[in-house]
């Protein structure tokens, strides 16, 4: 199973919202920047204002993480992105996030050819 990368610097993550590429749908908002690492590394933000309270944000944060972790290996490599958590992502099940990431990928161009596979 592959290793999520996490990007954690505030610098790192700041470069990827100013310059990246975005897409967002309901429940996310995607920013993506290459870097020159050959990795793809990514970050996950949920906002108080957005999500509310910690238990909210931190479920919310464990369900991009999972959904980005089981897709890596569909990703081209050298991306940094950044996952917003919007409003919608409260209550919604595993899958539902895994197929809006997919799409907002997919919207990117940041989907290897071949290697989609449908949502459990």
């Amino acid at each position: 199973m592959a290793s999520l990368v996490r990007l954690r610097r505030r610098k790192a993550i700041e470069r990827v919202l100013q310059e990246g590429r975005s897409w967002a749908n309901a429940l996310l908002k995607l920013k993506a920047a290459p870097n020159d690492l050959g990795i793809t590394r990514v970050a996950v933000i949920a906002g108080r204002r957005a999500i509310g309270k910690a238990v909210r944000r931190n479920r919310a944060k464990r369900l991009l993480r999972e959904a980005a972790r089981l897709h890596l290996h569909e990703i081209w490599p050298g991306w940094d992105l950044v996952l917003i958590a919007r409003p919608g992502l409260i209550g919604r099940k595993r899958q539902d996030v895994e197929a809006a990431l997919l799409e907002a990928l997919a919207r990117l161009g940041l989907l290897r050819e071949g290697t989609h596979d449908p949502v459990r």
